[in-house]
């Protein structure tokens, strides 16, 4: 847990202190300042001397006046389910508890303190929307953590945005198990539980619940970071349990045309009302955005590819060449950006490679001394491609440059009638620049 957070609700509010000031120590723990409040306690910063670490420090409500929906005996109940739960889930992705313990009056939980934020900001309907292949990351990490605790018997009951946190690396982080089941243990809690909005229909109407209850709720999660809206909303709460109970969600394709169909079809399935027809297991849902992102993944590496046939295409040298040949070629080559003033080609370096200028222009220099400027289209390089002798010149890009860069070495990659083909055009090329070389000196002589 982190700066700014709170029990029930939200890490990042901003709590107004009560008239008792928080306490020096709790246990061996140094107190540092209040993180955060909610119905059922506090969470104060704390430091741990031994082991010389930041902490979150969460205590119970002493005050039984305060409990908004549940007794008091049930609350600390509750409290100290979340200590065991949480205690038994040590995994990368689920925030860790460290100790629990009573002090006088006070109950207390201490766990990793995480520098950074829940999923809030990004789920903020005016806000900036994570980008999908980071979404498929936190839900991905979040099945795998919840997959875990399933296997250890721990349902959460609570997923929704204000329970993971993010670090300041992007790292998800599933907290706050205070209305956790566990398997084989009587539950603290009776009646409807957990956050209205992302509840499943089978935890509104306080049916049997499984780790298909948490799954929609992550999915819920997922559908807000991706439309900047929870799936449901309605202000009074037994409006939205109709809702949830009974209408489907908003298509996602159509709240964001632009997003891949596939993760569309994910979160609509996490979201059926029949608990049957969703994914049964966090590894399921994490399977599945496995194989999402690696389509993904690979439509960026078509597009691209495409995009670079594209540009070689519009080359002269490229005329005779078929669309797989200028792949084959992109493929044993490398298409390099360049900024203004970076060197392409350094003077006196070892090389074996040749450039065609794909996109802007570039000045080939000796001894710091401009010689003439190359544009879209240029070859440059052409004795170091055959016969790896030192650079000559160098080549400055003037604009921002693309290049591909073509080395003898890579040749053999190429089939038998690319090769031919290459070559031929590369020596009618060489042929050209002699004989332009050859008219220019005789005209000077």
């Amino acid at each position: 847990m982190s700066k700014g957070s709170s029990v029930s609700e939200t890490q990042t509010q901003s709590v107004t202190r009560g008239p008792n000031s928080a306490p020096e120590k709790i246990g061996k723990y140094e107190v540092r300042g209040e993180l955060g409040r909610g119905s059922c306690g506090i969470v104060y910063k704390g430091f741990d001397p031994f082991v010389q670490r930041d902490v979150a420090i969460k205590v119970a409500e002493q005050d039984p006046a305060k409990f908004k929906d549940v007794s008091g005996s049930q609350a600390h109940a509750s409290f100290f389910i979340e200590a065991r739960a949480a205690g038994m889930l040590q995994h990368p992705h689920i925030v860790a508890t460290y100790d629990a313990g009573s002090e006088g009056l006070l109950n207390y939980i201490v766990m990793e303190y995480v520098d950074g934020d829940t999923l809030m900001p990004l789920c903020r309907k005016k806000g900036p929307r994570a980008p999908v292949d980071q979404v498929i990351d936190i839900a991905f990490k979040c099945a795998k953590a919840l997959d875990f605790a399933h296997s250890k018997g721990v349902l959460h009951k609570d997923i929704k945005p204000a329970n993971i946190m993010l670090t300041k690396e992007g790292v998800p982080k599933i907290m706050d198990f205070s209305i956790a089941e566990i398997s084989a243990a009587p539950s603290a809690l009776t009646g409807v539980v957990g956050s209205p909005m992302y509840m499943a229909p089978e935890q509104v109407r306080a049916e049997a619940l499984g780790p298909w209850t948490d799954l929609y709720a992550l999915g819920a999660v997922i559908f807000h970071l991706l439309a900047g809206e929870a799936p449901f909303y309605a202000e009074e709460v037994q409006r939205l349990f109709v809702l949830i109970k009974s209408q489907p969600p908003p298509p996602l394709n159509v709240i964001r045309p632009e997003l891949p169909h596939q993760i569309c079809e994910i979160v609509e399935r996490l979201l059926s009302k029949n608990p049957a027809d969703r994914y049964q297991t966090g590894g399921e849902l994490a399977t599945a955005l496995t194989r999402l992102n690696d389509k993904l993944k690979n439509a960026d590496k078509l597009i691209s590819r495409r995009e670079n046939r594209d540009s070689l295409r519009r080359l002269n040298f490229f005329n005779s060449f078929a669309d797989e040949e200028i792949d084959e070629i992109i493929k044993a080559g490398s298409m390099m950006t360049f900024q203004p003033g970076q060197n392409i080609i350094e003077e006196d370096a070892l090389d074996n490679a040749f450039f065609l200028l794909v996109v802007g222009s570039a000045e080939v220099r000796k001894k710091g001394k401009a010689l003439h400027t190359l544009a879209k289209g240029d070859a440059f390089g052409e004795v170091g491609f055959l016969t790896a002798a030192k650079r000559t010149a160098s080549v400055v890009a003037n604009t921002q440059v693309m290049a591909l860069k073509i080395s003898s070495t890579l040749m053999d990659q190429l089939s038998q009638d690319c090769q031919l083909k290459f070559y031929k055009v590369f020596t009618e090329m060489l042929i050209y620049r002699l004989s332009m070389t050859s008219a220019k000196l005789s005209a000077k002589s």
